[in-house]
């Protein structure tokens, strides 16, 4: 290849990864406002809290359904056994907690919990939860908002906070840094997107989408529940807020079998493309993109150096200018951490293409999934016999 057309080619894939990041950020920054006022207040309500051992009962958790039942809200907490690590601390912390046991037998065992409490909700407006998230009144009023004046569907991203290890630094920038960045700025581009933290909608929704049954249509309960309202002709959007994870310290092993396992989630979806595009894109692949187009024109050492220097103060500068327009830091050891999650994109994505397991809390979510296509008589949307 001559080295005029390496210049070019090189050049161009730089472009397109920096012109992406800065793009994505600047749409991103800045919440999408709702059109109107919502009218509701926290006796509308019914707050779907699913729980599964000790770690998702923190007292920072408890301590915030407790305050959002004592506004007037319904709180609906669930665990499968009675025996649960979750049920003693909740207990500890909120003596007459309503605590909603029992286990579905579907495919996916966090649907098979969580079943009892979108079942048993009963007000105007419902949202499930993910556990840890210390969800304030003022948050949730606000997420709601858009129900009021016709959407569908609203999710509130959550936003990764006080990160107690460098390993929990980096997730802290897959979850704030990365994922919230494209996935509101493809939101404020109207592109239906799905992802968890906060799920609200009106009961009246949930009951057209056939209530639980929404959510178990394919392997990721938030993709299915967005692709369910929207099938109604209704639109789905994500929140004005971000409430807040506390993610205090995690260990590093953790972190990545989290990471692997949203992967390989999203590559059994139908947006799975754009997950093998992401790596394609990032920091590592643009910067190795320029240094080539650098190589093409001859660039020495010193030269190619200093590029890459440039094009990584730049790379973090446009993630920092996205942080901070939603309100969440970005100092020096979270330039850090993005640069180890740009860095590892490529063994991500070739960890999350080797293997079809995804473990979700000792349950192979991926081999259960395939095995509905594989049983006659089986329901696909639920994974019961039929």
């Amino acid at each position: 290849m001559e080295p005029g057309t390496l210049a070019w080619l090189g050049f161009g894939w730089w472009g397109l990864g920096t012109a992406i990041q800065w793009v994505s950020a600047g749409l991103a920054r800045t919440p999408r406002r709702t059109i109107g006022s919502g009218r509701y207040e926290a006796r509308d309500f019914s707050i779907v809290a699913p729980m599964a051992g000790a770690e998702d009962a923190t007292a920072a958790y408890v301590r915030a359904l407790r305050r959002l039942a004592e506004a007037g809200a319904e709180i609906l907490i669930c665990v499968a056994r009675d025996d649960d690590g979750a049920v003693a601390p909740i207990r500890a912390l909120w003596p007459d907690a309503p605590v909603l046991v029992g286990n579905d037998d579907t495919f996916n065992p966090k649907m098979n919990n969580v079943r009892k409490g979108l079942e048993a909700a009963v007000r105007p407006v419902v949202a499930l939860c993910d556990a840890g998230i210390e969800l304030r009144l003022d948050d949730l009023l606000r997420a709601a908002a858009p129900l009021a004046t016709g959407t569908g569907l609203v999710l509130a991203l959550k936003a990764a906070e006080a990160p107690g290890s460098f390993a929990a630094e980096v997730e802290r920038a897959y979850i704030d840094g990365h994922q919230a960045r494209f996935l509101f700025a493809a939101d404020r581009l109207g592109i239906a997107v799905a992802s968890g933290g906060v799920t609200l909608m009106t009961h009246e929704t949930l009951q057209r989408i056939g209530n639980w049954r929404g959510f178990n249509r394919w392997i990721a309960d938030d993709y299915s529940v967005t692709r369910s309202v929207r099938e109604l002709g209704l639109s789905t959007r994500l929140g004005e807020v971000m409430p807040r994870l506390p993610l205090g310290v995690r260990p590093w092993s953790a972190v990545w079998r989290r990471q692997v396992r949203w992967a390989r989630t999203r590559l059994r979806l139908p947006v799975w493309p754009l997950v093998l595009w992401e790596p394609a894109i990032g920091w590592a692949a643009a910067g190795g993109a320029g240094t080539i187009g650098l190589l093409g024109l001859g660039a020495s050492a010193a030269a190619i150096s200093a590029a890459w220097a440039a094009h990584t103060v730049g790379w973090l500068l446009a993630e920092k200018w996205f942080m901070t327009g939603r309100g969440l830091s970005f100092g020096l050891r979270a330039a850090a951490a993005a640069l180890v999650r740009e860095a590892l994109a490529p063994a991500l994505i070739v960890n999350a293409l080797l293997g079809r397991t995804i473990y979700w809390r000792g349950t192979d979510l991926g081999g259960q999934w395939r095995e509905i296509g594989k049983e006659p008589g089986r329901d696909a949307a639920s994974g019961k016999s039929v």
